[in-house]
């Protein structure tokens, strides 16, 4: 999509070039276009899209106006809004922790979104590079978002994967996948695996690597969760 164009519906503006930044438009839980203007924002999107309790975001939300310490007018656009089944919203700003820590600019700003937070009844949430995702949890997360989807939803398979699993504790994806009854077929075993790791209704341990060279990581385990955990 052309960033040339009107910003999605909800969104005050689009996100902006600063020259190599990761920037694009993505499609979140509800069907609605929501853009990001760095990788760390997209890191957030992974986080939001992934937890059950967020209903629906929307980025670029607002800009708010405040005064600043010199008593000049500012202007200022957090990265996301957040809507969770608790009824509580919530605006989230994603930054780099040693911008933040050196620009007095920038911890004004997140005092008067803070204030202005704190008035509405809402949240504000600061995410840093340091607090985001890395490694081989972003990874796992890249991969398994492509799978987030319902039409990876098999009610077979997961019957299949839910049923194997039970009672058995931590074991390797594979073994798992070598009991498969040979009326279904491998690659849609494989796809709602990875939609029920996506959805938490199958435990994995997201900060060790899932792949290795060839297929699953000799490491890797999954498991079904205990009744209330994602």
């Amino acid at each position: 999509m052309s960033m040339k164009r009107k910003p999605p519906t909800g969104n005050v503006r689009r996100v902006i070039s600063l020259g190599n930044n990761f920037r694009g438009v993505t499609t979140n839980k509800q069907g609605h276009l929501v853009q990001f203007e760095s990788e760390q924002e997209r890191k957030l999107i992974l986080l939001l899209e992934r937890d059950p309790l967020v209903v629906d975001y929307i980025s670029q939300p607002e800009t708010l106006i405040f005064i600043d310490g010199k008593g000049h007018q500012r202007r200022y656009t957090p990265d996301f809004q957040v809507w969770r089944v608790t009824g509580q919203i919530e605006l989230h700003e994603v930054t780099v922790q040693s911008r933040r820590e050196s620009r007095s600019s920038l911890q004004e700003r997140e005092a008067a979104a803070q204030t202005i937070c704190q008035q509405r009844g809402w949240r504000y949430v600061v995410h840093t590079d340091q607090t985001l995702p890395s490694g081989f949890e972003y990874s796992n997360l890249d991969f398994l978002s492509a799978f987030r989807a319902d039409v990876y939803t098999d009610a077979e398979s997961a019957s299949w994967w839910l049923g194997v699993l039970k009672g058995r504790g931590q074991v390797h994806p594979g073994w798992v996948l070598s009991q498969h009854r040979q009326d279904l077929r491998e690659d849609i075993l494989l796809n709602n695996l990875y939609h029920l790791l996506w959805h938490g209704k199958v435990g994995m341990n997201w900060h060790q690597p899932f792949f290795g060279q060839d297929g699953f990581h000799p490491l890797v385990h999954i498991w079904l969760p205990e009744r209330g955990a994602q």
